[in-house]
This record gives C-alpha cells, sequence and structure tokens, in this order.
C-alpha cells in the first residue's frame, strides 16, 4: 500500500528528549538492574552537566524491584535521573534527592514529583543542544515526517530554533507549546509565549500552553469514573491540578490569543476538562483546547465537545503498547478506550501523533495499531490516515512525504528533495 502525504505531521512530540536519547542514554537495552554496570560514564552525550541522564527502563520482567539503593551502588557520587520509558516517573539516587531538595524512601518520583525534578536538572550547553535538534531532525526526517508539534518548549529551545531557522539549518516545520507545572510558573511561561510569538519563524510557530491534568493508564494513575481492574473499590487515578486552576489558566490563555493543551489519559480526566471549557466557553472566554492522547472518552463527553474548539491529538501506536493489559486494567470502561471513529463521527478533529520518545515516530506502527486493533473490540477507524496525519494548515511548509508498505520512498520539506540514508 502506497500513501502520498501532504506534510506528514507528528502532533503530539518532545523534541528536544527525542533528539536527547536518540543522540545519548537510552535505556531500553536493560533487562535487570545489575546491566547498570554496563552504561560508559566516559561518554559526554550521557551527562547534563554533571549529571547523568538516562530514558526507556522497563522494570515489568526485572528480577528485582528499582530502588534508589540500587543506583547507589553504581553511582555513589555522581546525580542520577532516569525517567522510565512512559516518561511519568523517574529513578533517581541519593545524591540526586539531595541536590534536588526531595525526599523519597525508594528513589522512584511519580507524576508531578518526577516533572517538578526534570525540571530543576541543569540545562544542556547550547552545543549539546544543537547536536539534540539535529538528531531529532535526523530522526523525525528517517521516519518521512516534516512537521512535529512539540510539548515541551523552554526559552533556550525555542531561542536555539529561531537562530536555526534563520540559518535555514531546520528540516521540520516545527509547533511549541510550553509545559507549566505549578501555578507559580504560569505567568513567566504566558509571558514567555507572548513574547515568543513575536519572534516566530516560517519555519516555527509557538501555539501556547500545556499542563498534565492526570497520569498514565500504566502507573495506574489516569484518573478514571471507575476503580481500576474491575473492583467494586479501589483507586481510580488521581489528578494534579486543582480543578479552578486549571480553569484560571485555560480562561488567561484564551485571553492571550494562545492555545490551551491538556494531558488527559483517564476517562473522568478528560470529562471534567470538557466540562470546564465549557463552563469558562460560556462566561464569553473562547479558544482553542487540544485534548493530549485523548484515550478514554465516554459519549456524553464526545457530545459536550461539539460547540467547543476542540482537537484531539491521539497516538494509536500506544494500543501496540497497552493491549496486553488494556482490557484487564479497565474492565467496563475498555469500551471507551480510543475512540477514534466515535471523534470522527462526531466531527471532532483528530490530529495522530507517536509521543516521542515514549513511542518511537513512525506513521507506519500507527497504521498498523489502527488495522490490529479492530480484533481487540476497538472501532474500526473509517477516517483518513492521511489526513488525520497531515498538519492542517497548508500555508505552513508545503510538503510531501511518500511511503509504501512501511518504507518512507521520498521526502519534499518546503519545496527541495530531502535525502534518505
Amino acid at each position: 500500500m502506497l500513501f502520498k502525504i501532504p506534510r506528514l505531521y507528528d502532533s503530539h512530540t518532545h523534541f528536544l528528549a527525542t533528539g536527547e536519547f536518540s543522540a545519548g542514554l537510552h535505556l531500553g537495552f536493560m533487562k535487570k538492574a545489575d546491566d547498570l554496570a554496563l552504561i560508559d560514564l566516559k561518554n559526554p552525550a550521557y551527562y547534563r552537566s554533571d549529571w547523568i541522564v538516562g530514558f526507556g527502563w522497563n522494570e515489568t520482567d526485572w528480577p528485582e524491584v528499582p530502588h534508589k539503593s540500587i543506583l547507589d551502588k553504581y553511582f555513589p557520587d555522581r546525580p542520577v535521573f532516569f525517567p522510565r520509558m512512559d516518561g511519568h516517573r523517574s529513578w533517581v539516587n541519593t545524591r540526586a534527592l539531595q541536590l534536588l531538595g526531595m525526599t523519597s524512601d525508594t528513589g522512584l518520583l511519580l507524576e508531578k514529583e518526577h516533572l517538578q525534578a526534570w525540571d530543576k536538572l541543569p540545562e544542556f550547553t547550547k552545543d549539546q543542544q544543537r547536536r539534540h535538534v539535529f538528531s531529532a531532525c535526523r530522526t523525525y526526517n528517517k521516519a518521512g515526517f516534516t512537521h512535529v508539534r512539540d510539548m515541551s518548549c523552554t526559552p533556550s529551545l525555542w531561542n536555539l530554533l529561531v537562530e536555526m531557522s534563520e540559518k535555514n539549518e531546520l528540516t521540520l516545520a516545527i509547533e511549541e507549546n510550553v509545559t507549566t507545572h505549578e501555578m507559580d510558573d504560569f505567568e513567566g511561561m504566558l509571558d514567555f509565549c507572548q513574547r515568543a510569538k513575536k519572534s516566530e519563524t516560517p519555519l516555527l510557530r509557538m501555539k501556547g500552553i500545556k499542563l498534565f491534568y492526570d497520569g498514565s493508564l500504566g502507573s495506574e494513575t489516569a484518573f478514571l469514573s471507575k476503580p481500576y481492574n474491575g473492583k467494586a473499590e479501589g483507586p481510580r487515578g488521581r489528578t494534579l491540578w486543582p480543578l479552578e486552576q486549571v480553569e484560571e489558566i485555560m480562561m488567561r490563555t484564551w485571553q492571550a490569543g494562545l492555545e490551551f493543551s491538556v494531558h488527559t489519559i483517564g476517562d473522568e480526566a478528560a470529562h471534567q476538562i470538557v466540562q470546564s471549557a465549557r463552563k469558562i466557553s460560556a462566561q464569553g472566554f473562547v479558544g482553542r483546547l487540544n485534548l493530549e492522547h485523548a484515550q478514554m472518552l465516554r459519549p456524553e463527553t464526545i457530545q459536550m465537545m461539539k460547540p467547543l474548539h476542540v482537537r484531539c491529538h491521539m497516538q494509536p501506536c500506544h494500543w501496540l503498547s497497552d493491549k496486553v493489559w488494556l482490557e484487564q486494567k479497565l474492565g467496563d470502561l475498555y469500551k471507551y478506550v480510543f475512540p477514534w471513529e466515535a471523534l470522527k463521527v462526531a466531527q471532532i478533529p483528530i490530529s495522530f501523533g507517536c509521543d516521542s520518545p515514549v513511542e518511537p515516530p513512525s506513521f507506519w506502527r500507527n497504521k498498523v495499531a489502527l488495522d490490529e486493533s479492530v480484533h481487540a473490540k476497538i472501532r474500526k477507524f473509517t477516517g483518513d490516515l492521511a489526513l488525520a496525519h497531515s498538519h492542517p494548515d497548508a500555508t505552513f511548509a508545503n510538503s510531501f512525504t511518500v511511503i509504501e508498505e512501511g518504507v518512507v520512498q521520498e521526502i519534499n520539506f518546503n519545496g527541495k528533495s530531502l535525502l534518505l540514508e
């Protein structure tokens, strides 16, 4: 099967992290905790200042449970920060906790504590960031992408991207969003976004503010309407923000003419955010709402979206990673997962992405997930896959990609052919 996709778009990614871990320390090789001994501590790509930073461990089949004492054994003096493969928790050692001013009996930081710790890491040098940008561009281009929507912008990254764009060094059209983790940092983030809008280039756009409202299904911190694992009682996950603060940020972001994006995976988290958007809209404040992941949506939530300016950013490839445990974990709520067809029928705009580096950038993996998930009681997507994976603005770096049977055959970016390796 051959696809010619205009402006092939990854609508939800973590751009610099993708470049960092393509060029740096990826922990996917680990089969047990003692594999830490295999890490080459002399590799400068593994460091942020004197911190060792890696990504992608998965303890599911390990004989032991990750603990700070294990990291202390191998890294007694250097601070260590290792985000898990899902990007929702991190494994740190005692030295890192000391420098972060945090406490943890286990060395495992979950959700908001993980994000706060990530924000406190030393900045990369400008040279490191340049290498990561080039590495990210190569990674996305190799997968055929010409357009990406980044959810993890910082002022230093923005300034570097502006400089590289003006020098014609970028081979991607990039949309940027800034994540706020605390009410105290929102003012600064809002001001930065407004200033960044004034320095946009033909290949670089600032879109708005993002926050995490709930967690992940894998860690059972996504906020559900019923308890996990089909139990009559038990945990339903959690939210990371008071709803009144979310509504204030939503209103003020829209007032500033920016888009508001929310990480919502659980069905109840999404329902509450949509309710809040309707409330704010009724008060006369209107703007674009982006639901990130939109992995579980009840029919009444989808109906409530219709009057809103909402777009759902979905990653079908997550089904490939979650399918083994998804139905057992969700019980009766399983019927609400991956509702791409329900959104299509309701005429709610959808964009597909990959959530790199959590999942590898790949148009074809998303196609495979859409094809195979119908055998797991997921409604077949009858929409146009190429359209859902195309950037919706034809004036933003007019480009196209040709993919045949999963192989990228041609990329034309902004009117010029990109040579494939």
